[in-house]
């Protein structure tokens, strides 16, 4: 019997779009629901994500912006390299670490960095970045030899039939030596130029895998609203409405 899975990422302290994830999802009659991580970060409402996500029950790992807030670390790992990106990640991580309160900052220390499951007839593995590191970013744009250091045989073999994932806020599927490559895209700060909340469905029967990427509108304007009113930078708000299509100033 096919078996379909809920999975959810980089929700990014964006509370309007997770209401709406999270409504959407409890109606679905999926077999299992799973959050891969960075709840905070970016908008304004972190704790009241969290509450969110633990209300659903379902199992979470630690993204690296989790563990930045959660380990009270000096950066979120989110390796950027161009100035502005720089400042604004600063910006937004020494909010998010100073508004995340105590209790829900412990929890955030005790997610697991990876889930493992037996689905059907294949192993799969749920990560945040990738199977090496929360960090690293496994783009759309990874060559397969790239991908390849994943599979059977390869550098860092995830020994998985099927790696979901998140962290870049893009979604996509592909399968590279037999291995599903999954991305879940984001819940609260899709980069692919569709400003709508994104999660994934997989549906595994036996040895076949199939990925549907689902959107859904929010109250953007709401989110936005409530960024700036806490003192975050407009461009956040701009990020949010345009999904990653803005740019920076000069």
């Amino acid at each position: 019997m096919a078996k379909r899975l809920a999975i959810f990422s980089d929700i990014h302290a964006n509370l309007p779009a997770m209401e709406v994830v999270a409504d959407y999802i409890r109606s679905g009659g999926y077999d299992g629901v799973y959050c891969l991580g960075d709840l905070g970060g970016y908008a304004s409402q972190p704790n009241e994500v969290q509450d969110i996500v633990q209300s659903m029950g379902c199992p979470t790992i630690l993204g690296n912006y989790d563990e930045g807030v959660g380990f009270e670390r000096e950066s979120c790992g989110c390796n950027y390299i161009q100035p502005f990106d720089i400042k604004m990640s600063d910006v937004s991580f020494f909010w998010t670490r100073e508004h995340t309160s105590g209790e829900h900052k412990a929890w955030l220390r005790e997610l697991p960095r990876q889930i493992r499951l037996q689905v059907g007839d294949l192993d799969v593995l749920l990560c945040h970045g990738s199977p090496a590191s929360t960090t690293e970013y496994l783009f759309e744009t990874r060559s397969d030899a790239y991908l390849n250091k994943f599979t059977v045989g390869g550098r860092d073999d995830a020994q998985a039939d099927v790696i979901v994932f998140g962290h870049t806020h893009v979604p996509f599927h592909r399968e590279v030596s037999g291995v599903h490559f999954v991305n879940t895209g984001s819940v609260g700060r899709p980069k692919d130029g569709d400003p709508r909340a994104g999660y994934c469905v997989l549906t595994i029967d036996g040895d076949q895998v199939s990925v549907e990427q689902i959107r859904l509108a929010y109250d953007i304007e709401a989110a936005c609203m409530r960024l700036i009113a806490a003192g975050l930078p407009e461009y956040f708000a701009d990020y949010l409405r345009l999904a990653g299509s803005v740019t920076p100033p000069e």
